[in-house]
């Protein structure tokens, strides 16, 4: 099915619910006992709501927050931050128009709707902010069909008005900003947001320790430690390998320790960086851990330098000095204030949206990240 007619379809689908709708206030802040927010992707997409949330926290303080996100095991963090309930898992990246006629379309299609309906919700809110125009499709329909007494959310430019929601915010609103102070423009939908854009990462005080006397024991007498994460979702976004463990070899001799964390998948990549090294001086976990255990290792390091992906967004919402090696893609993903993390961004610049996994051309250098590490380590 082609963009244009899907676009049409989006048209329809929002002309026709909007029609049906009769105009309404947000329900009184007393009343909302249920919040269901809807957000997809990985790690760092759910940790840049989280300012949102405390915003959501704010105007309705007696209200439970249940989550719709594509895989719950991404969403552990989220589901630690207060008033946060209950998750329902939505598999939109996997559905396709073109099985429309197919019960399990249908099927993955109602997943969120019965979740939404399972409770009375009291307010339903579209986080979410996609480039291809069936998952906005897909999207819209859960809206519409959520039985929400008020919703809120993002529409694509095409759309004129509120659409399926009760109030919308358009997507060229968002700009070149980052994506907090956008998603805190979908919760003004409702009242005063504030300016707080803080992300949030809760972790339990045993685990950060745990990570702290493992690190102790496999790295005895390092001054400092570097936590690296020289993976990524994409193989675009990430930092030449061989960079990586020259880095890694210099930072070595400076008497540094070395934690390398990645998922199962980039084992082979963190192996790479380790070879050579002095094995008291690397521990490459990379495939071990839990998303809780990495994110531990993170908080018990000394600096934090890595691809654009989620760990980094993990190591800036623990507070930790991070660097972060920027190569493709949209400023809306990593655009931190100095203050937060310092941003080393490729000068060449490419959206790769449709080839995320061909080689990228790197312009940043060892020494550029290097002397970057100095002046963050204390």
């Amino acid at each position: 099915m082609t963009g244009g007619l899907v676009r049409w379809l989006i048209r329809l689908l929002s002309l026709g619910a909007e029609r049906l709708r009769r105009r309404r206030p947000p329900p009184p802040p007393a009343s909302v006992r249920r919040i269901v927010i809807l957000q997809m992707s990985g790690v760092g997409d759910l940790l840049l709501i989280t300012p949102a949330l405390r915003a959501l926290r704010r105007l309705y303080p007696e209200a439970r927050i249940d989550l719709i996100t594509y895989q719950l095991g991404n969403a552990a963090f989220l589901l630690r931050v207060p008033k946060m309930g209950r998750g329902c898992e939505f598999p939109l990246f996997d559905l396709e128009l073109k099985r429309v006629w197919t019960p399990s379309f249908w099927r993955d299609l109602a997943k969120p709707v019965r979740f939404l309906r399972q409770e009375p919700c009291d307010l339903y809110v579209s986080f979410h902010h996609t480039w291809l125009p069936q998952w906005y499709l897909f999207e819209l329909w859960v809206a519409a069909r959520s039985d929400a007494r008020f919703a809120i959310g993002i529409n694509p430019d095409y759309v004129g008005g509120p659409g399926v929601f009760d109030r919308a915010v358009p997507e060229s609103l968002l700009g070149d900003r980052h994506y907090r102070p956008f998603f805190l423009d979908v919760v003004r939908l409702l009242g005063e947001a504030g300016d707080d854009l803080a992300t949030e990462c809760p972790l339990e005080p045993d685990e950060v320790r745990q990570a702290g006397d493992r690190l102790a024991r496999a790295l005895p007498g390092c001054r400092r430690i570097l936590c690296l994460h020289v993976g990524a979702t994409h193989a675009a976004q990430v930092w030449p390998i061989e960079r990586y463990h020259k880095l890694a070899r210099r930072c070595c001799e400076d008497g540094c320790g070395l934690v390398l964390i990645g998922a199962p998948s980039e084992r082979a990549q963190t192996d790479a960086v380790a070879r050579g090294l002095p094995p008291n001086r690397v521990l490459n976990v990379a495939g071990e851990t839990t998303l809780f255990e990495m994110a531990a290792f993170i908080a018990a390091s000394d600096l934090f330098i890595g691809n654009d992906s989620g760990p980094m967004h993990v190591a800036i919402a623990l507070r930790k000095p991070t660097i972060g090696l920027i190569g493709p893609g949209l400023a809306r993903y990593h655009r931190y204030a100095p203050e937060e993390a310092v941003m080393l961004r490729n000068p060449v610049v490419l959206d790769v949206r449709h080839e995320k996994d061909r080689i990228f051309p790197w312009a940043i250098t060892v020494d550029e990240v290097y002397a970057a590490a100095r002046k963050l380590l204390p």
